[in-house]
This record gives C-alpha cells, sequence and structure tokens, in this order.
C-alpha cells in the first residue's frame, strides 16, 4: 500500500511532493513523509516547496 506501492504498480516515471517549509518539531514530523520516499523510491522523486 501507499504511495511508493502505488508507484510500483503503475510504473510511474516520477513523484512529484509538495512541502510547506516547515521549520522545528512540525518539520521533524512532516518532513520525515518527502524524506521516506525519496529515500525508498524506486523512481526519481522531486520536491517542490
Amino acid at each position: 500500500g501507499g504511495l511508493i506501492g502505488f508507484a510500483d504498480k503503475e510504473k510511474v516515471d516520477l513523484i512529484i511532493l509538495g512541502t510547506r517549509g516547515r521549520t522545528g518539531f512540525k518539520k521533524l514530523l512532516l518532513g520525515s513523509v518527502a524524506e521516506g520516499v525519496v529515500n525508498h523510491s524506486s523512481c526519481p522523486v522531486m520536491v517542490v516547496r
């Protein structure tokens, strides 16, 4: 399941994620989602702010 599983199943060419540029504790929690996708995806990931 999840985004990475969907991307693998559908053979997507690129994942684009948005981020809000949060800082401190909020960045630690919300930034970890984008970081996890970047680190575990088998296709390129673009993170935009």
